[in-house]
């Protein structure tokens, strides 16, 4: 066989292929058809993931096909802040939700521990699909046994603790009653998603639009791409940006570390491993190292301040750990080493 693409082409122009992978559709069949762009494709192809049978009628409904704002450099106020940035937030609530609930998976083969707090810990192997979706610690999770002759349907929701080198994920399970430690094979894993980040941020573009004085007013006119005096932060710099117990700094983290002492608000963006916690722990460090009073960090989630709150406790600061771990709106405090506030 000739496999020379030039003798090939014409066939190709011709179609003469057609036929062998669709149905080619009649004259009538061809009048009747409607033109479609493909954007529109694009979209019904989105639809497709959570009902396969959208049809491109479904584009025609109240908010299907309704694009948000595009974002701008500039913004009249908060309100108009808040209009283009809110349904952005939204699309991303609903995006990660979909994302997360897509990637159950059955027939896990879990093995049992105890952990040191007396809970119990399952141990399993997730598989990794092909998408930007990972697992982290703190991720939420629910393990399902749907029940046999011997042992009633179960499941309990709990938490990643760790990773394994062994790929293996390790749950520390809310509730130890009822678990059936006996049994090894037949569990199925779902994410348990969580909205609580996605309300705080639709929660504090609310506060921004309805309260000037929520921010300060050179962050509010920052936000909305107002000109603004550059405002310089009078500190004394220090020879070095690093901190003991941490890293050597590379040149950019230093640079980070000196641009954030000397503006009032500053913006460090780096994809993962480019040090980004060890460059906030040295931030921190020569923050309370000017002696006007204390810091405060936060974090989206107690994972990120536990991992913060370990590398500035390495640099010799005394860390006190504040969360609402009695889970009732109390705080509870807790004192990690040797004056760093963190809130999560």
């Amino acid at each position: 066989m000739n496999w020379d693409l030039s003798q090939w082409c014409p066939l190709i122009d011709d179609r003469c292929f057609l036929q062998w992978l669709v149905k080619v559709p009649s004259e009538q069949e061809q009048l009747r058809a409607r033109q479609i762009s493909a954007q529109q494709i694009n979209k019904v192809e989105e639809l497709w993931k959570t009902n396969p049978d959208a049809s491109l009628e479904d584009l025609e409904k109240p908010g299907i096909d309704d694009e948000p704002q595009s974002v701008a450099l500039k913004y009249e106020d908060a309100y108009q802040y808040q209009n283009v940035f809110a349904p952005l937030i939204k699309l991303e609530a609903d995006y990660d939700k979909m994302m997360k609930e897509s990637q159950s998976k059955d027939n896990v083969t879990v093995r049992w521990d105890i952990g040191l707090n007396k809970k119990r810990v399952a141990y399993f192997v997730f598989p990794k699909e092909d998408n930007e979706l990972r697992l982290v610690p703190g991720d939420e999770l629910r393990l399902r046994y749907s029940g046999d002759a011997a042992h009633p349907a179960w499941q309990a929701v709990g938490h990643v603790i760790k990773l394994t080198a062994q790929e293996e994920v390790a749950l520390e399970l809310r509730a130890s009653q009822g678990v059936p430690v006996d049994v090894s094979h037949g569990f199925s894993v779902d994410f348990v998603w969580k909205s609580t980040s996605f309300d705080r941020m639709q929660g504090a573009m609310k506060t921004f639009a309805v309260d000037e004085t929520s921010v300060s007013g050179y962050i509010y006119h920052h936000l909305l791409g107002h000109e603004v005096e550059v405002q310089m932060v009078r500190n004394t710099l220090p020879r070095r940006f690093g901190a003991p117990g941490l890293p050597e700094l590379n040149a950019s983290q230093a640079f980070a570390v000196k641009s954030v002492l000397q503006k009032p608000i500053s913006l460090i963006q780096g994809p993962p491993g480019t040090g980004k916690t060890v460059t906030s722990a040295a931030i921190v460090y020569n923050m309370a190292k000017q002696g006007q009073g204390q810091v405060l960090v936060c974090a989206p989630s107690n994972v990120a301040v536990d991992q913060l709150a370990e590398k500035i406790s390495a640099t010799g600061l005394k860390v006190e750990k504040l969360d609402s771990a009695c889970g009732s709106g109390c705080k509870a405090l807790c004192e990690i080493k040797g004056s760093c506030e963190f809130s999560c």
